[in-house]
Protein backbone atom coordinates (compact mmCIF):
# COMPACT_ATOMS: atom_id res chain seq x y z
CA UNK A 1 0.00 0.00 0.00
CA UNK A 2 0.93 3.49 -0.79
CA UNK A 3 1.79 6.40 1.20
CA UNK A 4 -1.08 8.03 -0.14
CA UNK A 5 -3.24 5.02 -0.04
CA UNK A 6 -2.85 4.68 3.47
CA UNK A 7 -3.30 9.11 4.00
CA UNK A 8 -6.44 8.13 2.32
CA UNK A 9 -7.70 5.23 4.84
CA UNK A 10 -6.80 7.38 7.42
CA UNK A 11 -8.77 10.17 6.57
CA UNK A 12 -11.81 7.89 6.06
CA UNK A 13 -11.69 6.81 9.61
CA UNK A 14 -11.05 10.50 10.92
CA UNK A 15 -14.40 12.20 8.84
CA UNK A 16 -17.06 11.66 11.71
CA UNK A 17 -14.71 12.92 14.07
CA UNK A 18 -13.49 15.83 12.05
CA UNK A 19 -16.94 16.22 10.91
CA UNK A 20 -18.18 16.61 15.03
CA UNK A 21 -15.37 18.88 15.27
CA UNK A 22 -16.55 21.29 12.63
CA UNK A 23 -19.85 21.12 13.70
CA UNK A 24 -18.88 21.88 17.37
CA UNK A 25 -16.89 24.57 15.69
CA UNK A 26 -19.11 26.54 14.13
CA UNK A 27 -21.95 26.01 17.17
CA UNK A 28 -19.65 27.97 19.45
CA UNK A 29 -18.52 30.79 16.71
CA UNK A 30 -21.47 31.53 15.43
CA UNK A 31 -24.27 34.03 16.96
CA UNK A 32 -27.09 32.25 18.88
CA UNK A 33 -30.29 32.07 16.69
CA UNK A 34 -34.34 32.32 18.22
CA UNK A 35 -34.39 31.93 21.91
CA UNK A 36 -30.84 31.46 22.76
CA UNK A 37 -30.63 34.85 21.08
CA UNK A 38 -33.91 36.39 22.96
CA UNK A 39 -32.16 35.48 26.25
CA UNK A 40 -28.55 37.15 25.07
CA UNK A 41 -30.51 40.21 24.07
CA UNK A 42 -31.58 39.82 27.58
CA UNK A 43 -29.16 39.68 29.71
CA UNK A 44 -26.75 41.91 27.48
CA UNK A 45 -29.48 45.29 28.12
CA UNK A 46 -30.26 44.52 31.61
CA UNK A 47 -30.17 47.38 33.94
CA UNK A 48 -28.50 45.81 36.82
CA UNK A 49 -25.08 46.07 35.90
CA UNK A 50 -21.53 44.26 38.29
CA UNK A 51 -18.59 46.05 39.49
CA UNK A 52 -14.89 45.17 39.88
CA UNK A 53 -13.95 43.76 43.35
CA UNK A 54 -11.15 42.65 45.25
CA UNK A 55 -10.50 39.75 47.83
CA UNK A 56 -7.60 39.35 50.27
CA UNK A 57 -8.07 36.57 53.02
CA UNK A 58 -6.02 36.03 56.40
CA UNK A 59 -6.11 33.53 58.52
CA UNK A 60 -8.49 35.62 60.50
CA UNK A 61 -11.08 37.25 58.21
CA UNK A 62 -11.92 38.03 54.23
CA UNK A 63 -10.95 41.53 53.52
CA UNK A 64 -12.52 42.81 50.28
CA UNK A 65 -12.82 45.74 48.61
CA UNK A 66 -15.15 46.70 45.63
CA UNK A 67 -14.92 49.97 43.40
CA UNK A 68 -18.11 52.40 43.75
CA UNK A 69 -16.82 55.55 41.84
CA UNK A 70 -19.56 58.16 41.84
CA UNK A 71 -21.56 56.26 44.06
CA UNK A 72 -22.84 57.99 47.65
CA UNK A 73 -22.79 56.24 50.72
CA UNK A 74 -26.59 56.01 51.26
CA UNK A 75 -27.16 54.51 47.95
CA UNK A 76 -25.23 51.25 49.18
CA UNK A 77 -26.34 48.32 50.84
CA UNK A 78 -24.52 44.92 52.53
CA UNK A 79 -27.06 41.80 52.92
CA UNK A 80 -24.68 39.52 54.97
CA UNK A 81 -24.99 35.46 54.94
CA UNK A 82 -23.27 32.64 56.78
CA UNK A 83 -21.11 32.31 53.96
CA UNK A 84 -21.77 35.38 51.36
CA UNK A 85 -22.18 39.03 50.99
CA UNK A 86 -24.37 40.74 48.65
CA UNK A 87 -23.47 44.28 47.91
CA UNK A 88 -25.85 46.31 46.23
CA UNK A 89 -26.34 50.06 45.00
CA UNK A 90 -29.05 52.24 43.22
CA UNK A 91 -27.27 54.60 41.42
CA UNK A 92 -29.80 58.00 40.81
CA UNK A 93 -27.91 61.03 38.53
CA UNK A 94 -30.16 63.95 38.43
CA UNK A 95 -29.58 67.00 35.94
CA UNK A 96 -31.31 70.00 36.10
CA UNK A 97 -31.70 73.04 33.51
CA UNK A 98 -33.48 75.64 33.31
CA UNK A 99 -33.65 77.72 30.09
CA UNK A 100 -34.80 81.36 31.02
CA UNK A 101 -35.13 82.68 27.30
CA UNK A 102 -37.77 79.69 26.58
CA UNK A 103 -39.37 79.56 30.17
CA UNK A 104 -38.28 75.88 30.15
CA UNK A 105 -37.69 73.46 32.87
CA UNK A 106 -35.73 70.31 31.96
CA UNK A 107 -34.80 67.86 34.64
CA UNK A 108 -32.79 64.87 33.20
CA UNK A 109 -33.03 61.55 35.40
CA UNK A 110 -30.64 58.27 35.17
CA UNK A 111 -31.07 55.19 37.19
CA UNK A 112 -28.85 52.22 37.06
CA UNK A 113 -28.41 49.38 40.03
CA UNK A 114 -24.85 47.59 40.64
CA UNK A 115 -25.32 44.41 42.57
CA UNK A 116 -22.80 41.59 42.72
CA UNK A 117 -23.08 38.63 45.73
CA UNK A 118 -19.41 37.04 46.73
CA UNK A 119 -19.49 33.55 48.35
CA UNK A 120 -16.29 32.57 50.88
CA UNK A 121 -15.31 29.10 51.70
CA UNK A 122 -15.73 29.57 55.21
CA UNK A 123 -18.79 31.23 57.65
CA UNK A 124 -18.05 35.07 58.66
CA UNK A 125 -18.56 36.32 61.77
CA UNK A 126 -21.64 38.46 60.94
CA UNK A 127 -21.91 40.31 64.22
CA UNK A 128 -18.05 41.62 63.54
CA UNK A 129 -18.42 42.66 60.27
CA UNK A 130 -16.95 46.14 59.22
CA UNK A 131 -17.42 48.67 56.44
CA UNK A 132 -16.29 51.57 55.40
CA UNK A 133 -16.60 53.98 52.43
CA UNK A 134 -14.34 56.60 50.89
CA UNK A 135 -13.17 58.19 47.59
CA UNK A 136 -15.75 55.67 45.90
CA UNK A 137 -14.17 52.75 47.53
CA UNK A 138 -16.35 50.05 50.04
CA UNK A 139 -13.97 48.13 52.18
CA UNK A 140 -15.51 45.38 54.00
CA UNK A 141 -13.82 43.47 57.02
CA UNK A 142 -15.31 40.02 57.32
CA UNK A 143 -13.88 37.91 60.42
CA UNK A 144 -14.31 34.41 59.93
CA UNK A 145 -15.99 32.02 62.51
CA UNK A 146 -13.36 29.89 64.17
CA UNK A 147 -14.60 26.13 64.49
CA UNK A 148 -13.43 23.46 66.98
CA UNK A 149 -10.46 21.51 65.82
CA UNK A 150 -11.38 17.67 66.92
CA UNK A 151 -8.63 15.63 67.41
CA UNK A 152 -8.67 11.99 65.97
CA UNK A 153 -8.16 8.97 68.47
CA UNK A 154 -6.83 5.52 67.55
Amino acid sequence: MTSSEKNNNHKGRNEPFTHFIHKMDRLFSERPKGMLQSLDDFFSSAKERSFPVDLHETNSEYILTASLPGIARSQISIDLLTQAVTISANHVDSLATQHKTQGMFQKDLSASRLSRTISFPKPINERKVTARHRDGILTLHLPKVKGNRIEIND
